[in-house]
């Protein structure tokens, strides 16, 4: 059952995401690579250099969007919450609207999944993720913000199939910089491969599970919206092989150093926060979906650095 705080901490949830899916929408600048003066980063990729000495990431810019500090005011409610959530009027707000009942869980539940059947092309969402978002909140609620931002009919089925390859596929979701996201298993006998180890030792665990989903749901849009794929591999064809495999280890490099430190300063500071700390899912589903945007903004900014 939600609980006021639980609806305070989706609210606050709520409004991070939405922000910063507009921010995708929009294309707005959210991270930059600056080099010292004369030099680039194809520069220093192409002069063989093993690690970027002379680039400096900035993601300060996403802490603009996501105006930690005013969350931990100690008036904050979720109404005024509500009342800052940008528009339209018609879809998060109305959502957790506290009219008669309507703050109560199984309304805003009702509301939040009433999302889903205002479009046609909604379909391949409710038939891979149909009984998530009957049962877990904060994975439809990241659907939501996400998809309202993004209103192309290309990322519902392109989240689906990031979904069936993370519970299907043998390698499961490939992230752009190869990355394999999948869920946690049980081995019985001995692990064949070292991954198959690895993913032996990881525990399931419902944050866990709602960790990845937030996070390949994410990617997948991210994606999309900055066509990451092809330009991950325009890339890759105007280097040379060695030069292929540092340019590789730098874009993984930089985007999980953006992921990292925007992940842990929206955990760190939803945790501290009296109300947060009775739900710390509620702080994990922010603070995944912030870091994974981080991640998204600075592979499209380190491939337009390198003119692709």
């Amino acid at each position: 059952m939600i609980t006021s705080d639980d609806r305070l901490g989706y609210t606050v949830t709520a409004a991070l995401q939405n922000g910063l899916a507009a921010a995708i929408a929009g294309k707005v600048p959210l991270i930059s690579l600056r080099t010292v003066a004369g030099s680039s980063l194809l520069h220093d990729l192409r002069s063989g250099f093993l690690i970027p000495r002379s680039v400096t990431l900035d993601y300060t810019p996403l802490f603009d969007i996501l105006q930690l500090p005013s969350y931990g005011l100690a008036d904050l409610n979720p109404d005024a919450v509500v009342n800052a959530i940008i528009e339209p009027l018609d879809t998060l707000k109305n959502i957790f609207r506290s009219d008669g009942d309507g703050a109560s869980l199984h309304a805003m539940l009702g509301r939040l999944l009433g999302f889903f059947s205002t479009k046609d092309y909604f379909a391949p969402l409710l038939d891979t993720f149909g009984s998530y978002l009957e049962g877990q909140f904060g994975i439809a609620l990241s659907l939501v913000t996400t998809l309202k931002n993004l209103a192309d009919p290309a990322f519902p089925r392109a989240i689906a199939d990031a979904g069936l390859a993370y519970f299907f596929n043998a390698d499961g979701f490939v992230t752009v910089d190869d990355i394999h996201l999948m869920p946690p298993m049980n081995f019985s006998g001995t692990a064949k491969t070292s991954a198959d180890l690895q993913r032996a030792m990881v525990p399931k665990t419902a944050e866990r599970y709602v960790r990845d989903l937030i996070t390949i749901t994410v990617e997948a849009a991210g994606d999309v919206q900055y066509g990451l794929r092809d330009r991950y591999h325009q890339m890759l064809a105007k280097l040379s092989s060695p030069q292929q495999e540092v340019a590789k280890r730098w874009c993984k490099g930089f985007a999980a150093m953006a992921e990292s430190g925007v992940m842990a300063a929206v955990e760190e500071t939803l945790l501290g926060i009296g109300q947060f700390s009775t739900n710390p899912m509620i702080a994990a589903i922010a603070g995944t979906y912030a870091g994974v945007v981080a991640r998204k903004a600075t592979q499209h900014v380190f491939l337009s650095e390198l003119g692709v």
